[in-house]
């Protein structure tokens, strides 16, 4: 009997949320995969086509980023290496597998004053350095791999211990003041989510620039106070903040997921609330 043989996909920052999501989501039965994080420096041509030759994946997924835009704006030289550089070499390792890149970029490549929904085919203007060099590595991937799909999603979330919902649930449960802006407005989409489009997406044939964000716009204020009410979890010690210097609007249209037919995202509460499901964080 003809067995057939598995797709090889190389999922470089495999450790982070995106990365985890991404390898939970693909079909073990179908696909190889090789994850990779600091073990394969990716700001190293020589490593990153060493790793391609070795393997030869038929899919390479580059989650690895400088993300914190407090990092990237201290340091600009390490966020363009990992950002730009580390982008451009697994650009090149992709053309010379004759592999499909997946890169995962941000809503961050847009100012954060725009009054309408921005597609795929708007103009981008970075305002600090994390934007910029996304922006950078974004560009390369066009100029070095045909075969590209490029990611840009919102307010990514995730259930994880460390991150937003976990950290403002525990401090609500505890009766501590947990302080959220309510001037800054974007569309929270699940980790899952975001995967679940990728995979799609991969399975689809499909190639280009891609907006994947959940349906509708939210403050983070908004969000946090919904997420506690489908927690159960008392909102009495949610405060809103607003400074002006951190106020901003970013909303995605994902346009080129509506012309291909390829994927369909959710509202933001219906994914939030199917995500809370899923993890064990609803209320009884």
């Amino acid at each position: 009997m003809f067995i057939e043989p598995k797709t090889v996909v190389w999922i470089a920052g495999a450790n982070g949320r995106l990365g985890r999501a991404i390898e939970h989501t693909l079909d073990h039965s179908r696909y190889t995969i090789i994850p990779t994080d600091t073990d394969v420096d990716v700001t190293d041509l020589a490593t990153v086509t060493e790793h391609a030759e070795t393997y030869r994946p038929e899919v390479i997924i580059n989650c690895a980023a400088m993300a914190k835009k407090t990092d990237a704006d201290a340091n600009p030289d390490a966020a363009y290496k990992i950002n730009a550089l580390g982008a451009r070499n697994l650009a090149i390792a992709a053309t010379s597998a004759g592999a499909t890149l997946v890169h995962l970029s941000t809503d961050d490549l847009f100012p954060g004053v725009i009054a309408h929904p921005l597609n795929e085919f708007d103009k981008t203007l970075p305002p600090h350095i994390y934007g910029k060099s996304k922006e950078a590595g974004e560009r390369l991937v066009r100029e070095l791999c045909t075969r590209h799909i490029i990611v840009r999603s919102s307010w990514v979330y995730t259930a994880d211990e460390d991150d937003l919902i976990a950290r403002m649930l525990k401090a609500c449960r505890e009766g501590k003041t947990v302080e959220v802006q309510t001037n800054q407005y974007a569309s929270p989409t699940s980790v899952d989510t975001l995967a679940a489009f990728i995979v799609a997406a991969l399975e689809s044939d499909e190639f280009g620039t891609f907006h994947a964000a959940d349906k509708g716009l939210c403050s983070r204020f908004e969000f946090a106070k919904h997420v506690c009410d489908l927690a159960g979890v008392p909102a009495t010690t949610l405060v809103g903040r607003q400074d002006p210097a951190e106020a901003y609007r970013i909303e995605l249209d994902n346009l080129m997921m509506r012309l291909t037919g390829v994927f369909t995202m959710p509202t933001w509460q219906d994914d939030v609330k199917q995500y809370l499901g899923v993890h064990g964080m609803l209320a009884d």
